[in-house]
């Protein structure tokens, strides 16, 4: 890899690199920001069930779609290391949010130039929707960081025919897929690229090229099935694709269904900034296409990738899988912004300078995502803030003899936050010893009764003496009482 070093290395400016620094600084500073709010009930149930279990346990039981194998074997290691607690819990996701910026610079750089790559590399560090999938502990942002590797290994296939680069990229979308499974379209984006780029750039040794394509594909099949395999043996491939906790897929159910979620996923991606931002995206995406043959290559290979994987799953998926989009988005945005500011160099302010206008431009694409969206995102999403709050009160007011019921909303956020007492909630459950108050932990203002998480403990309420409410919160109330 030589070759990279001198090109990207010795003939970019200091003041580049800092600037460079500076904005993946920014991106972190955004995702740690967003890191350290409170639990959600998704990351504490995927948690709870797969990443606390066993390692066998971990990579083959695949019972709900949340398990993001990948991710689940670094958050076990993760809080192995540093404890259970927030920052242990997202360290992988966010550490992957952030090394995806660098790598999508240099994807940007070496498709088309330094300017355009920090006006990406902008919007990508403050894009409110890649900061909120960064800082949740799910293994989107990890498929990311595999995708975006693929691709930079992908354009060095294409200029070098490398075997070795060719094999890393069949290796870094197998990684990507065990991360999570909806990396398939990426991964056929990131084949049908490199197979469109050879055929647009060579002729002679066009059919060379392909073998060392076919082999990382055989590469990416091989050790995508090897990493799937605990899974496969104890679910089979379809649970994979076609989950049994999910909707039936039908033609039927899905033509019913993609126009609101194609709209959940507009209105994901819009609602942390304004409409016509929005409206300039949209025509910044077209002008990019129009006026570049690479940009074209990347649109085509992303809906060949997508659309037929699609319909042929007769699934549009959760808003969190098509995130990846916007790395797409951005990249066009930038183009588009790129040949603006030349626009205005050339016709309004002729002093205006190619790398003081790409700096410029740059800071203000960050600020602009970053102001109006981080407000957004930190309010869409539903934390958990009781959850950490209520085990604090459990660890100090339970006694040896007490025990704790919980409604079902609340068990896992709650349980997740005991293990930092080093206390385990499913061993916590059950009639309390003698002398002991049993604890019941209620969802407010509509889940259920105390007498119903009774009963879903096996317990009934007759057994009790009458209870005493202890903690209120708003979502959550704590009550307490002895047996008769």
């Amino acid at each position: 890899m030589r070759d990279v070093k001198e090109r990207y290395l010795k003939q970019t400016s200091a003041a580049h690199k800092r600037f460079v620094l500076l904005l993946i600084t920014g991106g972190a500073v955004l995702r740690i920001w967003c890191m350290l709010l409170p639990i959600t009930a998704d990351e504490a149930v995927a948690y709870m069930t797969f990443a606390a279990k066993p390692i066998g346990e971990s990579i083959s039981n695949y019972a709900l779609p949340s398990n993001h194998v990948f991710h689940t074997v670094l958050t076990k290691w993760s809080t192995a290391l540093f404890g259970s607690n927030l920052v242990a819990l997202r360290l992988p996701s966010v550490l992957a949010g952030v090394l995806v910026l660098p790598l999508f610079y240099l994807f940007v750089r070496s498709m088309f130039n330094r300017y355009i790559a920090l006006m990406a590399l902008a919007m990508a560090a403050a894009s409110p929707c890649l900061v909120e999938v960064s800082a949740l502990a799910h293994g989107y942002s990890l498929a990311w960081f595999w995708w975006m590797l693929a691709l930079v290994l992908g354009r060095h296939v294409v200029r070098e025919n490398n075997t070795l680069t060719a094999v890393l990229m069949g290796v870094s979308c197998a990684l990507g897929m065990w991360a999570v499974p909806t990396m398939m379209p990426m991964a056929l984006m990131v084949f049908f690229w490199v197979v469109f780029s050879l055929l647009g750039k060579y002729e002679r040794s066009v059919s060379t090229r392909m073998a060392s394509v076919g082999l990382s594909l055989l590469v990416f099949l091989v050790l995508t099935t090897l990493l799937y395999f605990p899974v496969i043996l104890s679910h089979g491939l379809d649970q994979l694709f076609h989950h049994a906790t999910e909707e039936q897929y039908s033609w039927k159910n899905f033509s019913h269904t993609y126009p609101d979620r194609v709209l959940d996923l507009w209105v994901w991606i819009v609602d942390p900034t304004y409409w016509w931002v929005a409206a300039l995206g949209f025509v910044s995406l077209t002008h990019a296409a129009y006026i570049s043959v690479k940009y074209r290559t990347i649109l085509i290979a992303m809906v060949i990738g997508a659309v037929p994987l699609t319909l042929i799953l007769a699934d549009v998926g959760s808003t969190h899988q098509w995130a990846y989009l916007l790395f797409v988005f951005h990249l066009g945005m930038s183009i588009a912004a790129f040949y603006l500011l030349k626009f205005v160099q050339d016709k309004v302010i002729k002093t205006l300078g190619k790398r003081t206008r790409t700096a410029g431009g740059a800071l203000v694409l960050f600020v602009g995502f970053a102001l109006p969206g981080m407000g957004v995102v930190r309010e869409r999403v539903l934390h958990l803030p009781e959850a950490a709050a209520c085990a604090e009160h459990l660890a100090q007011a339970m006694r040896p003899a007490d025990r704790m019921c919980m409604d079902t909303f609340w068990f896992a956020p709650v349980a997740f936050h005991l293990r930092a007492h080093d206390m385990d909630a499913e061993q916590l459950e059950g009639l309390p010893n003698p002398g002991g108050m049993q604890f019941v932990v209620v969802l407010q203002p509509n889940g259920q009764s105390m007498e119903g998480v009774l009963m879903r403990c096996d317990q009934r309420a007759e057994a009790y003496e009458l209870p005493t409410r202890v903690k209120d919160w708003d979502r959550m109330e704590i009550f307490a009482a002895r047996l008769r």
